[in-house]
């Protein structure tokens, strides 16, 4: 009777370490799955996108994106926020509550953000004419050391933006792969609490082609973008 107790005690020890290790090896798999690429093309920028100093996200207190630009002409535009799932196809969302500081700055909060939101402005000048900002794709995060990650990864006229909000002092790769995985362009930054941004210095004079974006923190990968430049 007391081997039988001690026999079946064993098993369930046994039982219970194969289960531990099996959910253990689950979560490596499912922290380990490679992230999806999101894809965009790289199209001529035009004229008032031209003069569109800033353009970029953040997270705010509320884990809402909110969208900063500004212009670098005193010209009066009027601006139509757009948002995409796929970035290659976009949509109006309302933007009633643009706001302007008194710095110039203008602000719109995404009050129903994703883990991974495209967006892009209209700018439409007084006469009418209406012109696009580059794509702006940002990636948020409710747990771990990274808030928000955000890139304008159209390269026509500008090299590419990246900003990666953290939590706390991070260590942040960006680099630009070609389609054979080769590394063309590379950045290595110690960030610090808050929001930091890097210009990929170079991506501009990219060759036609296909290439990969990537914004590792801390040895984890944190977006993966998908660039077409025709």
């Amino acid at each position: 009777m007391e081997t039988s107790f001690f026999s079946n005690a064993g098993r369930l020890c046994r039982l219970a370490i194969i289960t531990v290790i099996l959910l253990t090896s689950i979560n490596a798999k499912l922290l380990k799955t490679p992230l999806e690429p999101f894809t965009i093309r790289s199209v001529a920028e035009v004229e008032n996108s031209n003069q569109l100093s800033l353009f970029r996200g953040e997270s705010n207190r509320q884990k809402k994106v909110v969208l900063r630009w500004a212009m670098s002409s005193n010209e009066q535009f009027t601006y139509t926020v757009e948002k995409s799932r796929d970035g290659q196809h976009f949509a109006p969302v309302q933007t009633r509550d643009i706001e302007k500081d008194a710095h110039g700055q203008f602000s719109w909060v995404d009050q129903f953000p994703k883990a991974t939101n495209c967006y892009r402005l209209r700018i439409t000048d007084a006469s009418g004419k209406e012109s696009y900002s580059k794509t702006l794709v940002v990636e948020t995060f409710k747990t771990g050391d990274v808030e928000l990650v955000g890139a304008t990864p159209q390269v026509s006229m500008n090299d590419i933006q990246v900003d990666v909000q953290l939590k706390e002092q991070s260590y942040v790769i960006i680099h630009i792969t070609n389609d054979k995985g080769e590394i063309v362009l590379q950045k290595k930054e110690k960030g610090k609490a808050g929001i930091n941004q890097y210009m990929i210095d170079g991506s501009r004079n990219l060759q036609a082609g296909d290439y990969f974006l990537k914004v590792v923190v801390n040895g984890t990968d944190r977006m993966l973008v998908h660039l077409i430049k025709s």
